[in-house]
């Protein structure tokens, strides 16, 4: 399977607008000047799907032109914070592989992996290189569907994440990233679905269940602790 894309996104209101403090002893004044994004995008993989195995992998490479990032524009505040504005500066190559794998044991058991890699470069205006902003860390999902009964499906997966510490000069001024980097994490999920006939089923979904403090690369919040949530459907 291979694609050739091409894609653009226009400013929002808020890339042209913003009027106010920003994270990082910033203040962000309007730019109504903003030029459009684009980019061409390009993935090449292979699919397979038999009787036992399935897997797909693909490698994909992403050429951004005319990002909007903020440009320090030498001022400052009363306060002291910097004045910054966004502007059409960088160029950016993304690239990276994406894969999938599933074994059917059997009729009632199934394993499955998922594992993502992305490696991200920025052009600045002046030539300067260095890591793309927010580039999430290796990451993947491994798991099992065991249906011991027709009625009842069980689905425990663990999902991870590895240490992301190749920054970018913004992201080091980033409050919601620490600047030596995220952690790396591992979280214990389950799903437990009861589906007695083909007009009602239950369900209860468990996660992190080793209550694992965590944070996902860039967020500005952390996870949820150990939780529980479930949900009940009727078909009429």
């Amino acid at each position: 399977v291979a694609n050739v894309g091409r894609g653009f996104r226009p400013p929002n209101i808020f890339d042209i607008g913003t009027l106010g403090s920003r994270p990082g002893n910033r203040f962000n004044v309007p730019n109504p000047a903003l030029e459009p994004e684009s980019v061409w995008s390009y993935d090449l993989g292979i699919r397979h799907s038999g009787a036992r195995w399935e897997f797909e992998t693909f490698a994909w490479y992403a050429d951004y032109r005319d990002r909007i990032s903020s440009r320090f524009t030498g001022e400052l505040t009363p306060e002291g914070r910097q004045v910054v504005q966004s502007d059409n500066l960088d160029k950016a190559t993304l690239y990276g592989l994406e894969s999938g794998l599933r074994y059917i044991a059997g009729e009632r058991l199934q394993w499955y992996a998922v594992l993502n890699y992305t490696r991200g470069e920025e052009i600045e205006a002046d030539g300067a290189t260095g890591p793309a902003d927010r580039i999430p860390p290796l990451n993947g999902r491994l798991g099992l569907v065991y249906q011991p009964l027709d009625a009842l499906r069980i689905e425990p997966w663990i999902d991870f994440a590895a240490k992301q510490d190749r920054l970018s000069s913004r992201d080091e001024d980033d409050p919601r990233i620490d600047p030596d980097g995220t952690d790396g994490w591992t979280t214990l999920n389950m799903h437990l679905v009861w589906e007695p006939t083909d007009r009602y089923s239950f369900g209860l979904r468990l996660e992190n269940l080793s209550d694992e403090a965590y944070r996902e690369h860039g967020s500005g919040i952390d996870a949820p602790g150990r939780n529980i949530g479930g949900w009940f459907n009727l078909v009429f």
